[in-house]
């Protein structure tokens, strides 16, 4: 990070630990089976998450606090195929927000607040219906 900012440097640091990411990134894409379905500033994302992959994989982030318990959203059925995936969303297999919408047309990307873009037909209700996820709650 020193370097980064001696240098004027910037990074691609891809990892699935949005913990590290949210330390050392101004900005943050998430991407699902190749493709990005998420884009934010650092605190915005974390914030303000859109896309239902991102809300479970931030869902899964470690907390430091032993007594709390932690909801984190379960993943079900089996991750497509990369190599010839079938139309509309990719993630809509696993999504608990998939409607038929979401088999046959893939989601533009498009911007829900400024800089933050999703590429979901139901960005904006994804907080909302987040509740209607199946939710594990475990000691941290």
């Amino acid at each position: 990070m020193d370097l980064q900012k001696k240098m004027g440097l910037s990074y691609l640091f891809i990892s699935h630990d949005l913990s590290v990411v949210r330390h050392i990134s101004n900005r943050i894409a998430v991407m699902y089976l190749g493709q990005i379905v998420e884009i934010a500033e650092t605190d915005e994302m974390f914030a303000n998450t859109c896309h239902p992959y991102s809300v479970a994989l931030l869902s899964a982030v470690p907390r430091v606090n032993v007594d709390k318990k932690v909801s984190r959203i379960v993943l079900k059925g089996d991750v497509p195929s990369p190599v010839n995936p079938k139309p509309g969303c990719r993630f809509a297999p696993r999504c608990w927000m998939a409607q038929e919408r979401c088999f046959q047309e893939a989601p533009e990307m498009s911007e829900v607040a400024p800089g933050h873009c999703v590429a979901c037909h139901f960005a904006n209700e994804t907080r909302e219906r987040m509740k209607t996820a199946e939710i594990s709650t475990l000691a941290d």
